[in-house]
């Protein structure tokens, strides 16, 4: 293919009087890969794979990282969780056992591994209580367990757990600075291949509430992130789903089972006082099936459009967190090494910060043995013995173009482009850090020309102290690969080029 440059130059303003979203993280968890990596690979490429992921000399520099606190289906699940990577251990397997704080051992490498290298956002996330504290001893629910497999009356002993779990790695050094109690409550989760458990919003209500008591009578400064939707139309208001979908409300998962209320997370946790003090004013949800744009599905634009609206509708200041994503249905199956899936998480990005305005986001599952579009880096290590050889994907890239440059606490301020550009493939985002004294800029070019732009900065006096930007590219021939410098001219006005089918940071410091 014959790739030109488009002869129209597009003209852009980064106005950094005009200020958004705080930017907390970028990060990735730990589910369930690291577990047997950490345990059975040698140091050396641990510590390869801990640099990739966390490092900013040597990797995208991740600044969140997502353990996952295992509910024992390694010992319980064996024959419904037939794929050992989806299995994990728990740190205790009865009321009346002591914990076994050895447990999850590759995890907890990888934990420390990030901690080391500067991840100041540590979140511990669970699928399902502990085993001996569901109805079916399973991770899982089955279709007779009815709203929850938690057992009757156990939020407290299961909020005691988790309390007790992040003592303990407090106790160690390492404290986390937010705890996921529920992930997914939407779905069944029936005999499913992996950890999970459904809540009906009571049931979350319960659980999240006793969390929080018991976090405010320890002392613990951890704080809960919930509840972890799988999909944005799983939180919006029926009147807004309707106005999406034309269905007069979601559907899906669990809300077919006639055991309560599966939907509406943004009224359910931001309209009620009490969960949205046991929250943070911060919801959590995950972009599953919602990185495309067809017509009449416009779920790039128009579906993170009414997310923001809805959660404006309970709570201005409320902070939206993006905490899960990887690309699934028919698209994700087989691996892609190339651009073609890096430019579609690119754009899902993209939006989620652009148009949805998230202060977080967060990717699935780090390191992938699957032939599956839900790694960064991928294996083909299956057991002891098996090469230990690292796949580094054009996805991990370009995350890196956001995750290495974007800062916890840059603020994303307005980066003015065109309906035009948009429509062409053209899209970017910029970032200011005050306290590095840094201006990123980030542009995905989807389309297949190299695309010509002139950037003007206003709204802060840093024409005359950024000389210079510092260009990073992903693309097929390049991994966050440092390029040509963009000068700066003197009354602030910068031109470059965003080469076809890439990823492209800007990165500038002021005096």
């Amino acid at each position: 293919m014959t790739v030109g440059i488009k002869s129209q130059v597009s003209s852009m303003l980064i106005d950094a009087a005009t200020h958004y979203q705080t930017i907390d993280n970028f990060g990735a968890s730990d589910a369930w890969s690291m577990d047997p990596i950490g345990k059975h690979w040698t140091d050396e490429n641990k510590t390869r794979v801990a640099d990739l992921l966390f490092s900013r000399e040597n990797g995208i520099g991740l600044s969140a990282w997502r353990f996952n606190i295992g509910a024992g289906s390694e010992e319980t699940d064996r024959e419904i969780i037939r794929n050992p990577w989806r299995r994990a251990e728990a740190f205790r397997m009865s009321a009346d056992s002591d914990y076994d704080w050895s447990k999850q051992a590759g995890q907890q490498w990888f934990l420390r591994a990030a901690k080391e290298r500067g991840v100041n956002t540590l979140i511990a996330f669970v699928n399902s209580p502990p085993v001996w504290m569901t109805k079916n001893g399973h991770a899982q629910p089955d279709p007779g367990v009815g709203s929850t497999n938690l057992k009757p009356g156990y939020e407290p002993a299961f909020a005691s757990f988790l309390i007790d779990v992040l003592k303990h790695f407090r106790n160690e050094g390492i404290e986390f600075q937010y705890v996921s109690p529920i992930n997914e409550p939407t779905w069944d989760w029936n005999n499913s291949g992996q950890e999970g458990n459904r809540y009906n919003n009571d049931d979350l209500k319960r659980v999240l509430l006793e969390v929080y008591n018991q976090l405010k009578a320890s002392d613990l400064k951890t704080k809960i992130s919930a509840a972890d939707g799988v999909e944005i139309t799983s939180l919006l208001d029926d009147d807004l789903f309707e106005e999406f979908s034309g269905e007069q409300q979601y559907s899906s998962g669990a809300n077919a089972l006639g055991t309560g209320k599966y939907r509406e997370y943004i009224k359910c946790m931001l309209g009620d006082p009490e969960l949205k003090e046991a929250i943070g004013h911060k919801i959590a949800s995950h972009s599953y099936w919602s990185d495309y744009d067809k017509p009449g599905d416009d779920r790039l634009g128009k579906l993170r459009e009414l997310l923001v609206a809805n959660i404006e509708r309970y709570d201005p200041d409320a902070v939206y967190w993006m905490s899960e994503y990887c690309i699934l249905g028919h698209d994700g199956h087989g691996r892609d090494f190339g651009m073609d899936a890096a430019l579609r998480v690119a754009r899902a990005i993209h939006f989620d910060l652009a148009a949805a305005n998230a202060a977080a986001w967060q990717w699935w599952t780090a390191v992938s043995k699957e032939d599956y579009k839900d790694g960064l880096i991928y294996t083909d290590f299956k057991k002891p013995g098996d090469e230990q050889n690292i796949l580094p994907s054009k996805i991990l890239w370009a995350l890196g173009n956001y995750s290495k440059f974007v800062r916890p606490g840059a603020v994303r301020i307005a980066l003015n482009e065109t309906d035009e550009d948009l429509a062409s493939g053209l899209m970017g985002s910029a970032y200011l850090h005050e306290g590095e004294r840094t201006l990123a800029a980030v542009f995905v070019n989807d389309s297949g020309e190299d695309r010509r732009i002139s950037v003007s900065l206003q709204g802060l006096d840093v024409q005359g102290g950024v000389k210079v930007m510092h260009t990073y590219v992903t693309s097929e021939k390049h991994d966050l690969a440092q390029s040509d410098e963009v000068k700066v001219s003197a009354n602030g006005t910068l031109e470059g080029i965003i080469p076809a089918r890439s990823v492209v940071t800007w990165n500038g410091e002021w005096s």
